[in-house]
């Protein structure tokens, strides 16, 4: 099994926290910058995450709230200064909401005193891969030498191994894996029915850019729905599902494919429906490949950022 260890080294004013993680860089990248998945793992054994907004843009808000076991909320907030899509994103940390006895421990381990703001940082996470590996690389940058140390002393190094671990055991999917994640603000019988209308599935279905048109849709078990997608390019991609298991309103199971005779492309799809409210349904899609390499392909042909353009673009014609 792989394992790799946190290692933690200081330099100007800088701390710096990195880790390998066995897993390619756009499954990385999509657990540290999906809401969904960050509730999951951010902060140390035994914390929760009650509160997860992340407005991921230039300029955008975040606000995580991190519950202790025993009660005690550790909120962190700022925005996003930089972002380049799959190499790195720069925040403001600010603990403006933490709580009085969290501020004066640390400023008792830095040796300083006044304002909490000195002790708010800026945080650039940096993600690099090599041979289907991601490395993740924390810069988090203080005001001084002597607030820098008196973090890196507060346990800095044992929170972040507690939260990676959390990330590669609770949030990053198996090997011959990818799951997507999001949040819909609509009932779950109207997600579920838009899956499953043929008259209106083609006005959705497919990444930005396609046209996606059907041929035919039986939406039962162990019937078809016979599509074809138009790329940007001109390409028409042949496709078909094979519908295994329909549980009216939270669940299907199916193949998909190209459904050509002489190709063995067919992966399994499992989709969760989870009404989280009346009004709030959390859609979970689960593709799982023959092995780690046919998973890594498909995901190096873009297959995480085409599944999350997707389901935008559910969102939006729900909200017509």
């Amino acid at each position: 099994m792989f394992k790799s260890d946190v290692v933690l080294t200081l330099e100007e004013k800088i701390v710096r926290i990195e880790r390998l993680f066995d897993a390619p860089i756009q499954l990385v990248w999509e657990v540290w910058t999906n809401p969904v998945h960050i509730e999951k793992w951010w902060g140390p054994k035994g914390f929760t995450n009650p509160t997860v907004e992340f407005d991921f843009k230039v300029g955008g808000s975040y606000r995580i709230v991190m519950r202790s076991p025993e009660g005690v909320d550790y909120p962190v907030k700022g925005k996003f200064l930089e972002i380049t899509p799959f190499q790195s994103f720069v925040i403001s940390d600010l603990v403006d909401e933490h709580p009085d006895e969290w501020v004066q421990e640390v400023q008792k381990m830095a040796g300083v005193t006044g304002d909490r703001d000195i002790l708010n940082s800026k945080l650039r996470v940096l993600f690099e891969e090599a041979e289907g590996k991601t490395k993740v690389t924390l810069f988090t940058e203080f005001a001084s030498n002597q607030i820098r140390d008196g973090f890196a002393n507060s346990g800095m190094k044992e929170g972040w191994s507690d939260s990676f671990e959390k990330l590669e055991t609770n949030a990053l999917p198996n090997p011959n894996q990818i799951s997507l994640e999001k949040k819909l603000n609509h009932p779950q019988e109207l997600v579920f029915n838009a899956l499953s209308n043929p008259l209106t599935i083609d006005s959705w279905w497919g990444p930005s850019g396609f046209k996606t048109t059907t041929q035919s849709m039986d939406f039962k078990v162990g019937g078809k729905w016979i599509f074809t997608m138009l790329g940007p390019d001109g390409k028409v991609w042949p496709n078909t599902i094979l519908y295994k298991e329909i549980r009216k309103f939270d669940y299907l199971e199916y193949l998909h494919g190209s459904g050509e005779e002489n190709k063995n492309d067919d992966f399994l799809v499992n989709v969760y429906l989870i009404a989280l409210d009346k009004n709030q349904t959390l859609v979970k899609m689960q593709m799982t490949f023959p092995d780690t390499n046919v998973r890594n392909a498909v995901i190096g042909f873009g297959a995480i950022e085409s599944g999350q353009q997707t389901l935008s673009k559910l969102n939006q014609y729900l909200e017509k």
